[in-house]
């Protein structure tokens, strides 16, 4: 990291831990009868479906393979699923 530029060695914003808001939780044991139900809070939830602003960035910050060459494209494999999906959930919105 360079230092001139950040002279404080913070990491980047988009490595800052985001606290959470979220009161704390009973333990699992304690509210598996209730486990998946919704609480009242999900009606606040408000989804916003879209394009990604650039093609497949999941996978380019996700960075090369970490497995050898082998005789299956995995990185084209993944590129091609994760279009059709996008554009699945596009037009199901």
């Amino acid at each position: 990291m360079n230092t001139m530029s950040n002279p404080r060695n913070e990491p980047p914003a988009s490595m800052k831990i985001v606290p959470a808001v979220y009161p704390s939780s009973l333990p699992l044991e304690q509210c598996l009868d209730r486990f998946w139900e919704a609480g009242p809070e999900l009606e606040q939830v408000q989804v916003r479906i879209g394009p990604p602003a650039r093609p497949l960035e999941l996978l380019e910050r996700l960075g090369p393979s970490p497995f050898d060459r082998g005789g299956f494209p995995l990185i084209g494999f993944l590129a091609t699923t994760y279009d059709k999906v996008s554009r699945y959930a596009l037009e199901r919105r």
